[in-house]
Formats: C-alpha cells, sequence, structure tokens
C-alpha cells in the first residue's frame, strides 16, 4: 500500500542545524561563533525530541506514527554510523518512507554476504529487525534480533531487543483490544467517512487488516476490513487522479497477493495503469507486480 510521503531527511536536519546552532550561539565583543553539531548529534537531539512527544502523546495510532519516525531516524543514524555498503544503501532505499520502499530494502538485504565480519552482520541483523517492524512483521524482527544477540549479547543490543518486545506488545495489546471495536465501526465507513479523513482511515485499515490477514483465524475479518480499504481509494482516485491513481491499483494488486480476492481484480489494475496517465512514477513497480503475481498458482487457476 503506497503512503503518505515523508519531507526528506536533509531538509529536516537542516532546520534543525540551524535553530540549534542558532541557540549555541555565543557572543564575545563584535565576534560570533557558533557551534557546528555533527549529523549524528542532529539525530540525537531530533530522536530525543520524538522520544519525548511519544511520552506524552495518548492517542495510540498518534504514538504509532511518531514510533515509526524514530525508527526511520535510527536507520539513518545506524548507517550513518556503520561503514558496511549494503546498510547504507539500503537506508536509501528507505528515504522515501514508503511501505514498498521497506520491502524492497529487505530484498535488497537478503544478498549480504554471510562472510562480512561480525559486527556487520550484528548491524545487518539490527538493521533488518527494525525494517521488519515498520511494516508489522514483529516475527521476523524476532528472529534478526535474535541472530543479532546470538553473534553477541551486549548490554546495547539486549537493550535494543527489549525496547521491541515491549513496543511489539503494546501493538499486539492494541489490535486485541480494538478487534470488537473495530468490527463495528470500520465497516461500510467509506459511506459515512469525511472525505478529508479518508486517507488517513485507509491508512490505518490497510495496516489493521494485513496484520489479520497474518492469521487463517482473523484472514476473513482482515479481508472484509480490506474491502473497505478498496472503497475508500476507488472513491479518493475518481476525485483525484493524479494523486491516488497509484495507490488504487496498489491496493487491488494487494487484495489478490493478500487475501486472494478475485484474479480479475489483476486486470482492473492493469487496464487502469496502461489506460491512465495519472501513475507514471510507479508505473514499472506496479507492472512488474501483477506480472508476477499472474505466475502465481491460484491466479494461473482462477484465469484459466
Amino acid at each position: 500500500m503506497l503512503k503518505y510521503v515523508f519531507n526528506k531527511y536533509d531538509s529536516v536536519l537542516e532546520t534543525i542545524r540551524f535553530n540549534v546552532s542558532s541557540m549555541l550561539n555565543i557572543k564575545g565583543g563584535n565576534k560570533r561563533s557558533s557551534i557546528q553539531l555533527q549529523p549524528n548529534e542532529l539525530l540525537d537531539l531530533e530522536i530525543s525530541k520524538q522520544e519525548l512527544n511519544l511520552k506524552e502523546q495518548k492517542d495510540i495510532t498518534i504514538k504509532h506514527e511518531i514510533q515509526e519516525n524514530i525508527i526511520y531516524l535510527k536507520l539513518k543514524k545506524l548507517a550513518l554510523q556503520s561503514t558496511n555498503l549494503y546498510i547504507k544503501r539500503a537506508e536509501d532505499i528507505l528515504r522515501d518512507r514508503v511501505e514498498e520502499s521497506a520491502y524492497e530494502a529487505l530484498f535488497y538485504l537478503k544478498r549480504v554476504p554471510s562472510n562480512l565480519s561480525k559486527d556487520k552482520l550484528i548491524d545487518v541483523a539490527i538493521f533488518k529487525a527494525m525494517v521488519h517492524e515498520l511494516v508489522g512483521d514483529f516475527d521476523d524482527a524476532t528472529i534478526e534480533y535474535k541472530k543479532a544477540l546470538k553473534l553477541n549479547n551486549s548490554s546495547d543490543t539486549l537493550v535494543k531487543y527489549k525496547e521491541f518486545v515491549e513496543r511489539s506488545r503494546e501493538v499486539l495489546s492494541w489490535h486485541k483490544g480494538k478487534k470488537e471495536q473495530l468490527r463495528y465501526s470500520s465497516l461500510n465507513i467509506h459511506n459515512i467517512a469525511k472525505k478529508e479523513d479518508m486517507p488517513a482511515i485507509a491508512k490505518k485499515l490497510d495496516k489493521i487488516s494485513k496484520y489479520y490477514a497474518r492469521s487463517p483465524k482473523s484472514r476473513e475479518l482482515g479481508k472484509r476490513y480490506f474491502k473497505e480499504v478498496i472503497k475508500i481509494y476507488k472513491i479518493l482516485a475518481q476525485d483525484e487522479p493524479k494523486k491516488y491513481t497509484c495507490d488504487y491499483i496498489n491496493t487491488l494488486i494487494d487484495a489478490v497477493e493478500y487475501f486472494m480476492f478475485s484474479a480479475t481484480l489483476l486486470k482492473e489494475a492493469n487496464d487502469i495503469l496502461y489506460n491512465s496517465d495519472d501513475c507514471v512514477d510507479m508505473r514499472v513497480y506496479l507492472a512488474e507486480k501483477i506480472k508476477e503475481l499472474k505466475e502465481k498458482r491460484f491466479i494461473k487457476t482462477a484465469i484459466s
């Protein structure tokens, strides 16, 4: 699911650099000197600021968004400190902060050779664990943290793992507690939600439905939620095609890939993709996803 795109890190860091340097300027007579902070220090300041904001925030949805932002900042810091070119390239892939990029980064990191130094393998494992957490894959994130601990159970790695466990418990607890409420409030929401609220609602339902899709016991509920995601993005794409056509196409593809909706949705996605000028930037990526899905056995069976 194509998410909204955050501002580039570089512009954010430049703003922080300017503000902090201004506050720390030292005046002496007519001379003025300023303390120039290093990128690592700027990242630490922003992470601290976000963590303080996280503690003060009560809304669980906003807390998740802040936590996601903190993870992106920590990934950038890890890449900045590391001499591992694989991590630097993976962080570069993540720059636009969309879910597709997270999966692309994970796919890229599969190429990491096993003969790297132990420290670099630890960095890769922690980096992968954090990216898995971004896409809500707590099981694989746990596996990667345990790989890092097996290589070296340092206090720093243990702290990272403990913090991850606490975050994952909070998310899982929220899903469990809200399950019944969401069952009644989220269905048919496309008919009652305000247009300006629809993108945020679609993003939230997309995450929830894919979380439920991971278990056979909750897959049907996830499928019901995802029907609403499709309807919302269809409405948005009709109203603002240049902004939401890519999202709608990607939603149709996800419906088939995650929930085994009718394979005819792939044809609809393909037709929109090639008959519209409103989804250019993602055209190659989406075309490849459609092609890849058509090769899967359950799709071939449905089409034949």
